[in-house]
């Protein structure tokens, strides 16, 4: 399959990443977004999913499963590929990532689609008789319904579907009556639910246009979002994969952040030797036994240990600076903070300096 023709810019797409709660149990999240740039050379870039203006936590090297649709002859196919990021992106406010094609398209069963747990009512008629179904989860293909009566396969009936995410009396809500339209629903099967008396039937939806679709899965993911704000648990549950508000992104396992994390070490090693140099370069004290036998100690300050102090802070401040410099362009390419670290070492280097200077006038000593 050309991946060129399906995974275009602006088209939509579904992603799922396992993640792992504090019992270490595997669970999947499912986010929807945007492809921002199509496949070359085996990648694309997709804008990433925010959810409450937080940018959720993907790492570079993470493994993402990708859902994408293929129209073809017969209804439009979905299919799965595997997809691992490479780099992460944040320009004029959007953060974006560059996933690497992994795997070969595998074709998604219908049922597998996205779906969402909606507990909803809806009238029907069934041998001239007004029943009512309770819906348990609806996908933009069908649902999972229960019924008072046994409805025997391929049993068609309609229903109203109502794609307003909130009910007409909602306060502050634009209710739209061109989202109220008739689905014809066919029955696949219907498995009796003893505890209950109660039918458990697999609906399929028939004969939707193209826009009824779409405003089935916009529903969908509207409701999905009232499910997780009212659930504390997976509210809390997502939230805890997720960073800190976009202006103080910090990807810690960039490239970029490595290099700067490696410079600040180099600095405060050269700073700590500095240190030792400038330890080593004091008069020397004079010890008990020279106030007994009268000797006489000099006291004076040893430049050339000085001198080393100079050097080493010199190289200190040479990698800020070159640390600052990348620091300096990846504010400008993306949302970072200012390394401070960097900023400190070389405030320190810069007194130490001051110091070795002043003690070298002060004694008189040449230090080159």
């Amino acid at each position: 399959m050309d991946l060129t023709k399906y995974l275009l810019p602006s088209h939509s797409i579904e992603l799922s990443v396992t993640s792992r709660d504090e019992h270490n149990k595997a669970y999947v999240i499912s986010f929807k977004t945007v492809i921002e740039r199509g496949v070359i050379s085996n990648q694309f870039r997709i804008i990433a999913p925010i959810y409450h203006g937080k940018i959720y936590n993907f790492h570079t090297g993470d493994h993402l499963s990708v859902v994408y649709s293929a129209p073809e002859q017969e209804g439009k196919d979905l299919f799965e590929i595997d997809t691992i990021v490479k780099d992460r992106h944040f320009e004029n406010g959007i953060s974006s990532l560059t996933l690497m094609i992994n795997s070969e398209p595998v074709k998604v069963q219908r049922r597998q689609a996205f779906r969402v747990n909606v507990f909803n009512n809806y009238d029907f008629k069934f041998r001239g008789i007004d029943y009512q179904l309770v819906s348990k989860d609806i996908s933009s293909t069908g649902m999972l319904a229960l019924s008072s009566v046994q409805l025997p396969a391929n049993t068609t009936f309609d229903i109203i579907f109502d794609a307003n995410p909130k009910p007409k009396d909602a306060i502050d809500y634009d209710y739209q009556e061109d989202k109220i339209f008739t689905i014809k629903c066919r029955v696949l099967d219907s498995m009796a639910q003893v505890e209950i008396r109660r039918y458990l039937n697999r609906i399929q939806f028939i004969g939707l246009k193209e826009s009824q679709s779409q405003l089935i899965t916009q529903y969908l993911y509207s409701k999905q979002s009232e499910i997780i704000h009212s659930n504390p648990e997976s509210s809390q549950k997502i939230s805890n994969y997720f960073e800190h508000e976009s202006d103080n992104l910090v990807d810690i396992y960039s490239k970029e952040y490595r290099r700067l994390q490696i410079l600040g070490l180099m600095s405060t090693l050269t700073l700590f030797f500095a240190l030792i140099t400038l330890m080593i370069s004091r008069p020397i004290k004079k010890y008990v036994l020279d106030y007994f036998f009268n000797f006489y100690r000099p006291q004076f300050w040893r430049k050339d240990y000085l001198l080393a102090t100079l050097i080493l802070c010199i190289i200190a401040i040479l990698i800020d600076f070159v640390g600052l410099g990348f620091n300096i362009m990846e504010l400008r390419k993306r949302n970072t903070t200012l390394h401070w670290p960097l900023i400190l070492t070389m405030m320190i280097a810069l007194a130490m300096i001051i110091f070795v200077i002043v003690i070298a006038t002060i004694n008189k000593l040449t230090l080159f």
